[in-house]
């Protein structure tokens, strides 16, 4: 890229010159201008804008955070700004979120580090932690829909409590009297404001607030599909939906389908924000439409003013009116022109709309709006009904039960979930985590995710890995997932050139992390570890080191030395530090398969059992219980593993176990975890599921010592909503006791 010096030279002048060519700050000879102009065309020349800024302290740069540009909202207040921007001769940097604090608190970073002279913001939060930087650099900064608590700043909004008021009101004079909202995190203004409108609305009325219809998650699809799942789930029917914003108003409708109901034959479906895509697809969506570009304009125009004036401006607050477009999805034309719509209506009809201006409260109507949300805050605060000691996470019950003892309810693991659907489910939004998993076998997202994930499920304990599998090969099937696809490690000289291990300090960080996380919410955290016969196995290829235990067996077992030696150090690690923190230690190394032990039991005996006592030791010099990780039939090799050392062993598989049997046979001396079929998980129906869960309470958990799970790692083919079946069966039908009335 061409230089200041590079024009110089070429233009026979000085830099000086050049300088001034380019900031017009001095008077220069027209033909020495001609010629340095000249010459910054042929050579392509760009000013460094930033090396300028650092000396003008001006960028001709702002900066725009959004939560997501593919919201057409956002991407039309982004083009706003833009155009603003362009006209005062300024570029925007832009920023997606997507309604991450942890992106958002990043974009705010690199911003700073590119020296925007201003800031146009939709927060994700309301909390000013990370604007504190712009403001001590006296960065100016305008708001757009949400605001921050306990700092006025400029911001630009709609008035989304007058919005969801008018919408609450048309569906009440349609006769809908059962509606439920669906808004976004509570202390955000925008997801207040709408629960506020919607609260007013039915005061006005003369309807009650019911707790039960009122959901509040994130302002994404999953979400709303989870919240709407909720309510079907729970057998709440309402007849309308009124939701926050276009993401969960989709979400919803996809639930509202998947449960067979038609919109709005059945439930009437209304929300925020007229996409053209919600104007033009079936159902055809009635609205409160937001002016995007003009909120993108006015924002723009609050931060030009705050930087071009020589006197103090007040915090100013733009509130902009709604308006309200009526289409078929609320009933209104099934109603009153008895036409329905159809699926084969052509896009380029457009149906016959209604557009109502919705204008601001005004302020003693904005009071009661507010007056009416915190008597419904509190009303929720003491109608819904807290979860019973017994369907919390307790890692106590755990340890109770492991030790072949009763406690209040059978607990549950699952500590391989590799679904991301199944977390987003569970959670109702998005992962944290955007990047591709290198490896089918780490779970996503982060772990303070996993924890809130177990919370929710009433899980007692989520898993910490540590795990070193190098050389193995992965590759994408045609569904998208990761599959193992085999090893590298051919030769004696592969072995000085195996893939470094993770960093021993990284993964103590996380580890602590996990613990953070789960202080006082009763999950408890296992350290879970890859071992050294299958991931040698694995390295190599699991077919070539099947040969390799008959035609090289000192390859493998120097492979097998280097894995343990490193896995050992590991576990020892983290067993001095943290062994009073863990739940149990757990070794990941599949041995078995559905007839019984991978190599011949004699070789099996001279090649995994030293080497399996020296890698749990460290567990065992802390007393704490240690369980094996494998699939495959048990029988012949339970008792091997209780001479290495192991309490418990997972996830037992009833395809190729008689789990009645073997408990009976080891109750007091393994305890085991797992008895649902992943079979039943990815194809059953809920009515099985719930009666299979039933089945393994009622026979495996009298006495303890058994703890319910899946029979192997859920991946993205279980369905979701078949994981959280699952976890409420076991709410309903672990307890040890039960009163009368409930038997």
């Amino acid at each position: 890229m061409p230089t200041i010096a590079d024009v110089a030279r070429r233009a026979g002048v000085s830099p000086v010159t050049v300088s001034r060519v380019l900031n017009g700050t001095a008077r220069v000879n027209p033909a020495t201008r001609d010629a340095v102009e000249r010459v910054i065309a042929e050579l392509g020349y760009v000013p460094n804008v930033v090396a300028r800024g650092l000396r003008s302290r001006r960028t001709g740069t702002l900066g725009l955070i959004v939560p997501d540009i593919g919201n057409p909202l956002w991407t039309a207040v982004a083009r706003g700004v833009e155009d603003a921007a362009r006209s005062h001769g300024y570029a925007v940097f832009l920023g997606n979120t997507d309604e991450n604090p942890t992106r958002q608190e990043q974009y705010l970073q690199t911003m700073l580090g590119q020296r925007v002279e201003g800031l146009i913001i939709v927060p994700c939060g309301s909390s000013v932690r990370d604007l504190i930087p712009l403001q001590e650099q006296n960065i100016p900064m305008v708001a757009v829909e949400r605001a921050f608590q306990g700092w006025d700043i400029d911001i630009v909004t709609t008035d989304v409590a007058a919005g969801a008021r008018a919408l609450v009101h048309h569906l009440v004079a349609l006769g809908h009297t059962r509606i439920a909202v669906l808004s976004g995190p509570v202390a955000l203004s925008s997801a207040d404001d709408c629960v506020a409108g919607y609260c007013l609305a039915l005061q006005e009325v003369g309807l009650p607030v019911d707790p039960k219809m009122v959901r509040r998650g994130e302002f994404r699809a999953v979400s709303g599909a989870h919240m709407a799942n909720q309510l079907l789930d729970e057998g709440i029917r309402p007849d309308a939906i009124l939701a926050a914003n276009s993401a969960l108003a989709l979400g919803a409708l996809d639930a509202l389908q998947r449960h067979g109901l038609c919109v709005p034959e059945d439930v009437s479906l209304v929300c925020f924000d007229d996409l053209g895509m919600l104007s033009v697809s079936f159902p055809f969506m009635t609205v409160i439409a937001q002016p995007g570009y003009e909120m993108g304009s006015n924002a723009a125009q609050l931060l030009f003013s705050r930087l071009h004036s020589t006197q103090f401006l007040p915090p100013r607050r733009v509130v902009l009116p709604t308006r309200l477009i009526v289409r078929y999805s609320c009933g209104y034309h099934l109603k009153h022109t008895h036409e329905k719509p159809r699926l084969s209506l052509s896009v380029l009809h457009t149906p016959t709309v209604q557009s109502v201006l919705i204008k601001p409260l005004s302020e003693m109507e904005r009071y009661a709006g507010y007056a009416c949300l915190n008597s419904a805050e509190r009303e929720l605060s003491a109608q819904v009904p807290r979860p019973a000691d017994y369907d919390r996470p307790n890692v106590e019950r755990l340890l109770r039960v492991l030790r072949h003892e009763e406690a209040d309810r059978v607990p549950h693991l699952n500590l391989w979930v590799t679904s991301r659907a199944v977390y987003e489910y569970v959670l109702g939004r998005s992962l944290r985590d955007a990047q591709p998993i290198r490896t089918p076998d780490l779970p996503p997202g982060t772990p303070e995710e996993h924890v809130e994930f177990a919370m929710r499920l009433g899980m007692d304990a989520v898993a910490c890995n540590f795990i070193w599998q190098p050389n193995n090969l992965f590759a994408h099937s045609s569904d998208g997932s990761i599959c193992y696809v085999g090893g590298s490690v051919r030769s004696w000289t592969d072995l000085d050139k195996l893939e470094p291990p993770p960093v021993l300090a990284d993964q103590l960080d996380v580890l602590e992390r996990y613990l953070r996380a789960a202080q006082g919410t009763g999950v408890g955290i296992v350290a879970s570890f890859s071992s050294f016969f299958d991931c040698a196995m694995r390295a190599v290829g699991m077919i070539e080191a099947l040969y390799l235990f008959y035609d090289d067996r000192p390859f493998l077992e120097a492979l097998m030395n280097i894995l343990l030696e490193h896995q050992q150090r590991v576990m020892r690690a983290v067993c001095d530090r943290f062994a009073d923190d863990l739940a149990f230690v757990l070794v990941k190394d599949e041995i078995a398969h559905n007839v019984g032990l991978m190599i011949r039991p004699d070789m099996f005996e001279e090649m995994f059992v030293p080497r399996m006592q020296r890698l749990i030791a460290p567990a065992q010099e802390h007393g704490k219980p240690v369980g094996l990780y494998t699939r495959g039939r048990m029988e012949k090799v339970l008792p091997i593993l209780e001479r290495i050392g192991f309490d418990i062993v997972l996830p037992m598989e009833p395809e190729c176990n008689d789990l009645v049997h073997l408990k009976r046979q080891w109750h007091g001396r393994m305890a085991f975890i797992g008895g649902i079929p992943l079979s039943l998980l990815a194809y059953g129906s809920w009515e099985k599921i719930e009666e299979a869960v039933r089945e393994a309470c009622t026979q495996l958990a009298p006495g303890g010592g058994y703890v319910l799970g899946a029979s192997g790692p859920i991946t993205e083919g279980v369905p979701a909503q078949n994981v959280w079946v699952m976890a409420q069966a076991v709410h309903k039908y672990g307890r040890y006791t039960r009163s009368d009335e409930e038997q």
